[in-house]
């Protein structure tokens, strides 16, 4: 009785190159360069790779698909699994390849086979012939796959022929080991498979003429590149396409009370501002564009410049900037929002894609979130595109997976209070008690009336440089249970409780002894070295001239408020405030809050 299971072997373990392969690595025009070093069977037709296409017509016909490639083509393979949940650990690494008597003994003492069995090439490309001609083949229960005279690219055995093979090597060969019996057998069905190939008449079997290893470039271009573009028609035929570029923000924040107590288990309140945003943009792909599900992201000439005007140019960008680029930024959202809707069966349909890129006028290193502003903003803009509601996703969670971007994804270090404004938008309290973090995944948030609040203003450092930084020790004494930095989060918590009060109260002399009382603490906790000199100075400037302020997030910018006895000197105050700020290389400006329409 035959086996029920049946598997694929595709062979992809060459490392000779095809003629389409060496004609590319002839061209340096852009169009190709892409191409380099690319398997031919995952070259685009019609939009999507060869194996793309062989792969979704053959994937309901077995049980099992194995690919064998080689040391030099695997992450080529890798990355096509990935983009059509191929299972991994089914792409194997040959080395380099002496052959397929080799390659079928390595994927054997790997994967130890036991059913019926094809073996055939990473290049068919399936088509209406294709599939009329050996709809039979796949879909027959016994003797499923024999040896094929008529088509010299899909050979099989069953798994009946298969054990006859072993009573024959039994019989010619009884003292041999289990390893040498193996390859014998595999010998025999290398032999077989080569015969079959050697069949091959490109008049015969026209429909296989790309797996000739002759093909060229011209060819591909002129008869390949896009002889499945009826297929690729009727799966875009029945898909509504967005067709307009969309626009999406998120905003500055700043940290009036609390922080840093959000990574401590304690409460804060922040706003958002509508002076600094990250702004990203979607163009979605045309109908029409033969990669339409592909996904691109477009550099920022400024944050993530791909091309430099000299060398000098490129090595001054690079000790100002350094190397974390804002790519990563969206990359690592793209999978944290995919996995998410699919580990909760959030239907999102993947099949048009499109390009997208980030701008931003946030100050970079000052400590007002400019990441995960970036962040936030392609999140919203993923969900408008895909149609996740906030029901789906509410404005808690997604605080949350934002958050899981940076901490888990990129190992940036951060706290939940700059995602959770910027979800949220507005003014928000925010308790983080961690009985109820640990049990919702989320702490408690409340928005309040920005029309509470006194007029602010923020004055931050213009050219900021974080290589003087000074690592605190802050939050390893807190996980070792140090008693001075518990009470001192725990007063943290305590001033945003206040600071509610006094705002709710109208009273904004309270407010702003808060204010100040915030920075003490954290300079008496954290240290002059860490809270650092230039930090220390806007303070200072500040109180010289009747204003209360303190950080609005890690350092290098300062928010504050005019605290003085005669409204009559408030604007002749911030006026000097301003102008001491600006001589000593600090910018300055009034602040005003974002509420978004949630």
């Amino acid at each position: 009785m035959s086996p029920t299971k049946k598997a694929l072997v595709i062979v992809a373990s060459s490392i000779k190159e095809t003629q389409i392969e060496i004609d590319i690595k002839d061209r340096y025009d852009s169009k190709f360069l892409r191409y380099r070093g690319v398997p031919k069977g995952l070259l685009p037709i019609s939009g999507r790779p060869a194996l793309s296409w062989w792969f979704e017509y053959a994937q309901n016909k077995f049980d099992n698909i194995y690919i064998i490639s080689n040391a030099y083509n695997f992450k080529h393979f890798e990355r096509w699994a990935s983009g059509v949940n191929f299972p991994r650990e089914n792409i194997l690494n040959s080395g380099l390849s002496t052959g397929i008597l080799q390659d079928l003994a390595f994927v054997n003492r790997v994967k130890r086979i036991q059913s019926d069995i094809v073996i055939t090439g990473a290049e068919i490309i399936p088509t209406e012939i294709v599939q009329q001609k050996h709809s039979e083949l796949f879909d027959m229960d016994r003797n499923f796959i024999r040896m094929l005279d008529d088509n010299p690219f899909i050979f099989g055995m069953s798994y009946e022929l298969l054990q006859s093979l072993d009573d024959y090597i039994e019989k010619v060969s009884p003292t041999a080991d289990v390893d040498q019996k193996s390859r014998l057998k595999l010998y025999i069905i290398t032999k077989a498979y080569g015969a079959s190939i050697s069949k091959l008449s490109v008049e015969d079997y026209p429909v296989f003429d790309y797996v000739d290893p002759n093909v060229s470039l011209q060819s591909y271009l002129d008869t390949w590149q896009f002889c499945k573009n009826d297929d690729f028609d009727n799966r875009c035929r029945s898909f509504k396409f967005q067709t307009e570029p969309l626009h999406m923000r998120a905003y500055a924040r700043v940290g009036l009370m609390g922080n840093p107590s959000d990574g401590f288990y304690g409460k804060t309140m922040s706003l958002l501002i509508s002076n600094f945003w990250a702004e990203v943009t979607l163009i979605p792909n045309h109908s029409d564009d033969k990669e339409v599900e592909a996904i691109t992201i477009l550099p920022n000439p400024v944050s993530d410049p791909h091309k430099f005007s000299s060398l000098e140019c490129l090595v001054g960008v690079s000790q100002i900037d350094g190397y974390e680029t804002g790519d990563r930024l969206l990359q690592a959202c793209c999978k944290v929002f995919f996995l998410h809707c699919q580990e909760n069966n959030i239907p999102i349909n993947t099949r048009q894609g499109f390009r997208m890129m980030f701008e931003t006028n946030i100050p970079r290193q000052v400590g007002l979130a400019g990441s995960s502003a970036i962040i936030t903003a392609l999140w919203k803009m993923l969900s408008l595109f895909y149609g996740v509601t906030q029901k789906q996703i509410p404005l808690e969670l997604q605080a949350s997976l934002v958050l899981k971007v940076e901490w888990e994804e990129l190992g940036i270090a951060a706290g939940l209070q700059d995602r959770v404004i910027q979800a949220f938008g507005g003014l928000v309290y925010m308790d983080f008690d961690r009985e109820y973090m640990e049990k919702h995944g989320h702490g408690k948030y409340q928005s309040l009336d920005v029309n509470l609040l006194p007029k602010l203003w923020l004055a931050y450092v213009a050219d900021p440089d974080d290589s003087g930084k000074v690592h605190s020790a802050v939050k390893q004494r807190f996980l070792n249970g140090d008693k001075e930095i518990i009470d001192a989060m725990q007063k943290f918590a305590s001033f945003t409780e206040q600071a509610r009060q006094s705002l709710e109260a109208n009273d904004h002399k309270g407010f702003a002894q808060l204010m100040s009382n915030n920075f003490n603490l954290r300079r008496e906790t954290y240290g002059d070295a860490v809270v650092g000199a230039s930090n220390l100075r806007m303070i200072q400037l500040a109180r010289n001239y009747n204003c209360a302020a303190k950080f609005p997030g890690s350092g290098g910018a300062v928010v504050g408020m005019w605290n003085g006895e005669n409204p009559e000197n408030e604007s002749k105050d911030l006026l000097q405030l301003r102008r001491a700020l600006e001589s000593e290389g600090f910018v300055f400006l009034e602040i005003f809050p974002m509420v978004y329409n949630n």
